[in-house]
């Protein structure tokens, strides 16, 4: 593996051109040799043996594969004729396909549904294929399969189209979601991601990808996030959107109960690992919320109180209160307001079947003079108008304030949080300890100058992609705009409030912010007709209200005319 420099290649692609003929094949290679080199260490034989087949494979057929990869993105369970294969980087697609084959990489005609091997013909070839049945032009393509399929066993389906077509389709699909798990920390991004860099679409900060940093740092710990994964998958099934799409294979409601709670004795135990302790949270959350809406309560609270992650307690609070256990409520009311999770569940346990009244926020009417597509954009107009200048940046501006002063803590080299080079953020961003786990190695920008280091951040780091802001939102013309208007003290103010909770503070902001001049500016959140503050807004605008910020909601109500 040492001649790989799969860390460090990178093709600046033009839209108007191919790529390089060996380009794809070379993104699979970055991520097999970085699979390989940051986690051989505990990857199974079998696992190893996938990444050393691909490495030792042919120039040909290491560009076949990764070309087949692409097309079997989102579609593990599908099948591709092999009569569509063709590919200009590949000089022999059948010998390609052979050694594919021979590795046991792809399986050729294999043994499938019919229907899903009749799918590939158009409804010309099934027509001849299965010449011997009468077709009927008003048939849709799926009723003249049924017709095939009613008329016809499936060996016999199976046999007339591999006469006429072969198929094909991955072998070993769990252990390449694995290698992308452990390339990119999770199983949805592809090899895509590698072709929206090179587009020059996005540009990443570097980051630490040493074993040291690494998201599994023993089989242990990922064979236990690969088990909550699989329960996560049961789950769905069970619980699907749809109920067409339930997978529970008829059981009958006992059964499907045990079944549920053999899910829940596998989540029963918190884990001291931070990352599989939040995500043994957020199942049992999804679990407990889907036993809920079917009435299951007892099985609900089961859930929620073995997780540690909001809004676990506000669902137990809302059950219990639906089941009449007035001193349940009021104990958890109580833990919660002594220890909130966030802002958003102190907030309810306040408000929560109480005789709590909040104060409104500061709001003028004004009348809808004029039929508005953008309502937003109007008052900005209006606010505007004797001077002054605004955007609507709305979450983008506290967000991307705290990016630029905090730019060193979300890049910081914390074990875990990079697991790849794609990431525009920490695994851990939005997590309780974020700051704890940071304190002892990043020093706090609020304790020195903070506007000349918010304008070198801005200046060194433009167009590099972060999860919490859009720079083509708030461009560096606008932030330079916003850090020379707000006072320092006003600026402090605001990254303090989103300090204090970062993950329930990146949604609700005010939508306009307007600057008149010089320590002159306003926040102002616009409503139109019949439109009301949700609970995100209002919690923003009580947080700026209490560090004297300025904010007030326009409200624009319809002039009513004369009959």
């Amino acid at each position: 593996m040492q001649g790989l420099s799969h860390h460090t290649r990178k093709v600046r692609l033009d839209p108007r051109q191919p790529p390089p003929v060996h380009y794809y094949a070379d993104n699979l290679l970055t991520l097999v040799g970085t699979v390989l080199d940051r986690y051989g260490d505990i990857l199974t034989a079998e696992e190893q043996r996938f990444g050393e087949f691909v490495v030792a494979l042919s120039v040909s057929g290491q560009r076949l594969l990764a070309r087949l990869i692409g097309r079997f993105s989102g579609r593990p369970d599908a099948a591709i004729r092999e009569d569509s294969i063709d590919y200009a980087e590949v000089d022999d697609v059948p010998a390609a396909l052979a050694e594919l084959a021979g590795c046991g990489l792809i399986d050729r005609s294999p043994m499938m549904p019919p229907e899903t091997i009749m799918r590939l013909l158009t409804r010309a070839e099934l027509g001849e294929v299965f010449w011997e049945l009468p077709g009927n032009r008003k048939d849709t393509k799926v009723d003249q399969v049924a017709r095939i399929l009613a008329a016809n066993p499936p060996c016999f389906c199976r046999w007339r189209v591999r006469r006429f077509v072969g198929w094909l389709r991955l072998t070993q699909v769990e252990v390449l979601d694995l290698y992308r798990l452990l390339f990119f920390g999770d199983r949805h991004q592809d090899l895509t991601t590698f072709v929206l860099r090179d587009l020059g679409v996005h540009r990443y900060e570097p980051v630490d990808l040493s074993r040291r940093s690494r998201q599994f740092p023993d089989r242990t710990t990922l064979d236990r996030y690969l088990e909550i994964a699989a329960v996560e998958e049961a789950g769905r099934a069970l619980f699907p959107k749809r109920i067409a799409e339930r997978q529970d294979g008829g059981l009958e409601p006992e059964e499907r109960r045990r079944a549920v709670a053999a899910l829940v004795d596998r989540l029963w135990d918190p884990l001291d690992n931070r990352m599989l302790e939040r995500r043994r949270s957020r199942a049992l959350n999804r679990l407990g919320r889907s036993l809920e809406r079917e009435g299951d309560f007892d099985g609900a609270l089961a859930c929620y109180a073995r997780s540690g992650l909001a809004p676990a307690r506000e669902r137990r609070m809302r059950i219990l209160h639906r089941l009449g256990d007035g001193t349940g409520v009021e104990h958890l009311r109580a833990s919660i307001r002594e220890s909130p999770w966030s802002t958003l569940e102190s907030d309810f346990a306040t408000r929560f079947r109480s005789r709590f009244r909040r104060r409104p926020a500061p709001m003028v009417d004004l009348a809808l003079t004029t039929a508005a597509d953008r309502i937003e954009a109007y008052a900005l107009d209006q606010l505007t108008a004797d001077g002054g200048v605004g955007w609507h940046l709305e979450n983008n501006l506290p967000m991307g304030l705290f990016a630029l002063a905090y730019w060193s803590w979300l890049f910081a080299p914390v074990e875990g949080a990079f697991v790849n080079a794609f990431q525009t953020g920490p695994v851990d961003l939005y997590w309780p300890d974020f700051f704890s786990s940071r304190e002892d190695t990043c020093a706090d920008p609020l304790d020195g100058p903070l506007k000349g280091r918010l304008r070198e951040t801005a200046h060194a780091k433009e167009g590099v992609a972060n999860r919490l802001f859009s720079w083509q939102r708030f461009t560096p013309s606008v932030a330079e705009a916003v850090i020379d208007a707000v006072p320092e003290s006003d600026l402090r103010a605001l990254l303090t409030i989103v300090r204090e909770d970062l993950g329930g503070r990146h949604s609700g902001f005010p939508d306009l912010t307007v600057v008149y001049g010089p320590g002159r500016y306003e926040f102002v959140e616009v409503k139109g007709p019949g439109d009301q503050l949700q609970i995100h807004q209002r919690l923003w605008i009580e947080a700026l209200e209490r560090r004297g910020l300025p904010v007030r909601v326009i409200r624009y109500r319809p002039i009513r005319t004369c009959a």
